[in-house]
């Protein structure tokens, strides 16, 4: 099988589990979830009597301090059962014996996770540009600097939530597990690795610190957190992805159908 037609069928594979998407309500789920969001950061200063901030960096910054936990949710939603899925609900038995092969397969289900993730953040920052510019009557190449590596980062979760749906047996743990690795987990590493004067340059949740620094602001609990430069952070981003989506795909090829 040719390289070309290896593509051909991940993208049929992609559209089959966009479909999917649609059909579980997860994109309309993520759809509604997106508009409380934006909803309350737009709506809660006025009723509360407060201005808006007068800078598009200070105005899309409240958007950005909640962009890190808008990747968590869309790695949760497209990619956290994407592989695992296909063993605990028997659906592998229809794709397996189809002359497709099993990388052809990750690759798809990666191309759907991503262009449905992307589509989410590229809503919301477009959502937040046209509301800055309105306001401010401004914008600033930083808030599409952030909006890059949001992007960055949702691919870094998804590469994750792929190697935990290659190593675990059920859709409701590998979903869970990549919730708060992103959350928690590696919040409570950092911050031990850091009282043990330990830079955590390598955790994807400080890089993510990238997407609301470069406008200015800063999000996470006070006293803790190191954001390294952005160089650093997207090489962190990329090895995240890379190495998580490589090694899933050798484990689901590996993988045995149980009965």
């Amino acid at each position: 099988m040719t390289a070309k037609e290896d593509l051909r069928q991940a993208f049929v594979v992609a559209s089959y589990e966009l479909r999917k998407y649609l059909r579980s309500r997860r994109l309309l789920g993520m759809a509604v979830l997106l508009a409380l969001i934006i909803g309350l950061i737009l709506g809660l200063p006025p009723a509360l009597g407060s201005a808006y901030p007068s800078s598009p960096n200070a105005f899309v910054g409240t958007f950005a301090g909640f962009t890190s936990l808008l990747a968590v949710l869309c790695g949760v939603l497209f990619a956290a059962d994407a592989l695992c899925s296909e063993h605990e609900k028997r659906t592998g038995y229809f794709l397996f014996p189809n002359p497709v092969r099993r990388e052809t397969i990750v690759l798809g289900k990666l191309l759907a996770s991503l262009a449905a993730s992307w589509l989410i953040v590229f809503l919301y920052y477009g959502v937040a540009s046209v509301a800055a510019l309105a306001i401010t009557k401004t914008l600033s190449w930083e808030v599409a600097l952030s909006a890059v590596y949001a992007l960055a980062y949702v691919a870094c979760v998804t590469g994750v939530a792929f190697l935990l749906s290659s190593i675990l047996k059920g859709t409701i743990s590998a979903t869970v597990l990549t919730f708060f690795l992103f959350t928690l987990i590696f919040t409570i590493v950092g911050a031990l690795l850091q009282v043990g004067k330990v830079s955590p340059w390598f955790l994807p949740n400080e890089a993510a610190g990238i997407i609301s620094n470069v406008l200015g602001t800063s999000s996470g609990p006070p006293g803790f957190g190191f954001v390294p430069d952005a160089a650093t952070s997207l090489a962190v981003f990329a090895g995240y992805f890379v190495i998580g989506s490589i090694v899933a795909t050798v484990l689901f090829r590996r993988r045995e159908l149980k009965t």
